[in-house]
């Protein structure tokens, strides 16, 4: 995800926040991809945005089955909350993953398909993984935060009407994006230290 511009914050009903989404779906419908998808890539001072993930496998495959990855972030698990697999990809044996100080290890998704009957949702992408991450409240100068997966599994279901499974490590593209936290506003922060100085003099 390109990083954004400290003084053109964006927003996630934007043209070009849509185009960019479609882009990355496009991306993993062509081969095994994960996409990490941020609703609001700007933030300020406090606030808070969704971060969700998707897998995508190529469509010969029928879908997803499952995988293990982890989210490598350069602030940890700092700031970082509400946590949660995406179902159907929370079947039996998932994990959310562990908080870590280099963001969360081992996230473990999948979905059951071919048993009893039971298929396996074949949305391409299909989410998996959604949390959320909030600014700190004292930034004072902007700064970015990267977020890549590295994965350990990534195996598709080959067939509607079986429940037999193969790997697509080795042709993964593992995903990335960026978060963009800038300083408020200076009005803003006149407006806040004449609100600190009002209650001081009462």
């Amino acid at each position: 995800m390109p990083r954004a511009d400290a003084t053109t914050p964006t927003t996630p009903t934007t043209p070009t926040t849509i185009a960019a989404a479609l882009a990355l779906a496009g991306a993993a419908l062509a081969q095994p991809a994960i996409t990490i998808e941020v609703d609001n890539p700007v933030l300020r001072p406090g606030e808070s945005t969704v971060v969700t993930m998707w897998a995508g496998f190529d469509p010969s495959d029928y879908a997803m089955a499952g995988l293990e990855t982890s989210l490598v972030t350069s602030v940890g698990s700092e700031g970082w909350s509400e946590a949660q697999l995406v179902a159907p990809m929370d079947g039996s044996g998932t994990w959310v993953g562990e908080p870590s100080a280099t963001g969360y290890d081992q996230i473990i998704a999948r979905q059951l398909h071919g048993l009893a009957g039971i298929y396996g949702d074949d949305s391409n992408p299909i989410a998996f993984w959604r949390a959320t991450y909030t600014a700190p409240v004292d930034v004072p100068s902007a700064f970015s935060i990267d977020l890549t997966t590295a994965s350990a599994d990534y195996d598709v279901y080959i067939d509607r009407e079986s429940a037999l499974s193969e790997s697509r490590l080795a042709e993964l593209v593992e995903g990335s994006a960026t978060i963009r936290v800038i300083p408020a506003p200076a009005s803003a922060l006149v407006l806040a230290l004449g609100a600190v100085a009002a209650r001081r003099r009462r």
